[in-house]
């Protein structure tokens, strides 16, 4: 059952919202895309079921329409440099500590992401990927569909959908894992065909 704290939950926390998804990037199979139940959507009481991709645009619709008003008021420029700093912030603040092991950062965070981060079913059906490299000093995945993508530049707010959802990536790697760092060139919230996050042990 989606709850209505499960589909508040789509909002993201900086990364955990996309780079939190690596968790489960490494089973051999494509996710599914389940229906799912949305009586907090409907209201109370209520049976009606929506797919992933309706309650993903139900669920940032109002706040894709507010983030543009903001950004009007402020300025383009400002408002997303002053949203970015934030998710990076909220980011940081929310990220879990992988345990400092000499030798074995990439061990530890690579079980990390499998065992402890985002076991959740909501990753599994809003995001398609490919395991590029799974070695002792990287870690790469490549996502080729995602909700959070589709959902903000289907509204023409693929950079506000950056700002919020991908730009945390990078402090939430430090923060969770200080020999690990995150390199990435594309994404598909920017437009490119595929998103790249290889981590990396940090020289």
């Amino acid at each position: 059952m989606l709850s209505r704290r499960d589909l508040l939950s789509i909002l993201p926390a900086g990364a955990a919202a996309c780079m939190g998804c690596a968790s489960t990037a490494l089973c051999s199979q494509n996710p599914t895309h389940p229906a799912v139940p949305a009586a907090a959507a409907a209201g109370p009481g209520t049976s009606a079921e929506m797919s992933w991709e309706q309650a993903f645009r139900f669920r940032y619709k109002g706040y894709i329409r507010l983030m543009k008003k903001l950004s009007a008021h402020m300025g383009d420029e400002k408002f997303l440099s002053l949203l970015s700093a934030a998710s990076a912030e909220n980011a940081t603040d929310s990220s879990v500590q992988v345990k400092p092991e000499p030798g074995r950062e990439m061990e530890n965070f690579t079980r990390f992401f499998l065992n402890d981060l985002m076991p959740d079913p909501m990753y599994r059906a809003a995001l398609t990927w490919e395991v590029v490299e799974k070695s002792p000093t990287a870690l790469e995945f490549r996502y080729s569909r995602c909700l959070w993508a589709s959902t903000f530049r289907a509204q023409d707010a693929g950079e506000i959908g950056y700002a919020t959802v991908c730009y945390g990536d990078y402090g939430y790697t430090t923060a969770s894992c200080p020999g690990i760092k995150l390199i990435r060139t594309k994404t598909l919230m920017q437009g490119d065909a595929y998103c790249n996050h290889r981590f990396v042990v940090a020289s």
